[in-house]
This record gives structure tokens, sequence and C-alpha cells, in this order.
């Protein structure tokens, strides 16, 4: 679990991985958004449910538990792999 107060891991809510707190928005995303952009500002404008805080808390989640949020961009390549295989 998280020790971070920008984001929590529940059991059944994004598959366990790292979401921001109070909502169902994976750290994944946002990370994702911020690698295209690179701007803060911009990424923020993309979440619009999110505050600039809590983009900013998730991408310094990211930068202090890189591993983690990692696990989850591997959990969701393997999910689309299946998706892709089933169709």
């Amino acid at each position: 679990m998280s020790d971070h107060p920008c984001v929590t891991e529940t059991p059944g809510v994004a598959g366990g991985y790292p979401v921001v707190w109070g909502t169902r928005t994976p750290v994944r995303l946002l990370v994702e958004a911020y690698r295209e952009t690179g701007d803060v500002e911009r990424t923020s404008r993309l979440f619009r449910h999110l505050s600039r805080d809590q983009v900013r808390g998730a991408l310094d989640y990211y930068a202090k538990y890189p591993a983690r949020v990692d696990e989850d961009f591997e959990r969701y390549a393997r999910v689309l792999l299946e998706l892709h295989r089933e169709q």
C-alpha cells in the first residue's frame, strides 16, 4: 500500500495498482500523458477532474515508486495483448 498523500492502492480498484486518491484515475495514465506532453500544466488540462496538485502528486509518486507504476504499465500491456489475440 502507498504511504503517499495523493495516491492510494485499493484491492479491486484499477487492479489494485496506484490511483489518485479519491478517484479511480490510474497514476499510469498521468505518467503516460506527462511523457507525451512533457508539461504538468498540459497534463492537468487533460484530466479536468483532477487538480494540478493531484497531478503533481501522482507524478511525484512515480518519481518515488517507479517500479510499482511500471508494474501497472506491464499489466496493462498484457491485457491489451490478450484483447487483441481474442479478436
